[in-house]
């Protein structure tokens, strides 16, 4: 896509539904944002949360970086530069979302190349995707563990998803988010968008799978009283292996 696009595409975007929507951006320039749902995606250029919820400026927050990876959090917090963690946080104690989805994807340039291995992947070379990547790569090593003999798309699959739960479980590592969610005040949501198809899915803890979305009512993955033990990937790989989900 020609860089001048981009710029076409602001100058539309400014005659058009800038001018189209005065209120609306007046009300966000005096009032400020006060989103209820923060949505951690992926960078990938195909995946645009904003577009696949069809949702206006001022709606969502969203984070948006190398295959939706949230970190565990570091405590007690130390002076490096923890870019999700500090967006994550805003969202959280500033904005008070009520909502967060971790929003993963099928295709994933990351997860592939965490599956693939960190000298066999064609960015063995690159200086930060493998460290990044890394906060996953217990569910990589168990799912091609378990998934030994299936195809790789089968087991790309698997460690796109189990890395989304990987997502959800370090979000209740930060203690105001545990809290949040202790409260009801919280709920964090398991998404997986196969682009292929159109179809988003949501995790199920009572299956251990992720299941389409067919209405606009979704049971959160995670909300006040929800099992820990319910979410991890290790059970989703189970069933993806199987196996009897413990």
């Amino acid at each position: 896509m020609p860089f001048e696009r981009l710029l076409k595409g602001f100058a539309d975007f400014r005659l058009g539904y800038y001018r189209e929507h005065p209120d609306l951006f007046e009300r966000l320039a005096t009032e400020g944002q006060s989103p209820e749902v923060l949505v951690i995606g992926c960078s990938d250029a195909r995946v645009d949360p904003g577009i696949l919820t069809q949702t206006r400026p001022g709606d969502i927050f969203t984070i948006r970086n190398i295959s939706a990876i949230v970190p565990p959090a570091q405590i007690p917090p130390d002076e490096r530069q923890h870019g999700t963690s500090a967006a994550i946080e805003f969202a959280v104690r500033g904005l008070e979302v009520k909502h967060i989805a971790v929003l993963g994807h099928a295709l994933c340039g990351g997860i592939a190349a965490l599956v693939d291995g960190e000298r066999s992947s064609a960015y063995a070379s690159y200086d930060y995707l493998s460290t990044w990547t890394a906060v996953a790569q217990e569910v990589r090593n168990l799912a091609v563990r378990e998934l030994a003999g299936r195809p790789r798309e089968q087991i790309s699959r698997a460690v796109e998803q189990a890395a989304v739960l990987n997502s959800i479980v370090n979000l209740m590592s930060f203690p105001w988010i545990a809290e949040r969610v202790a409260s009801g005040a919280l709920r964090l949501h398991a998404w997986w968008f196969n682009l292929v198809e159109g179809q988003l899915y949501a995790f199920n803890p009572a299956t251990a799978q992720f299941e389409p979305v067919e209405g606009v009512t979704v049971t959160p993955t995670v909300a006040k009283g929800t099992s820990l033990s319910a979410i991890k990937p290790e059970r989703l790989i189970a069933v993806a292996a199987g196996k009897p989900a413990f």
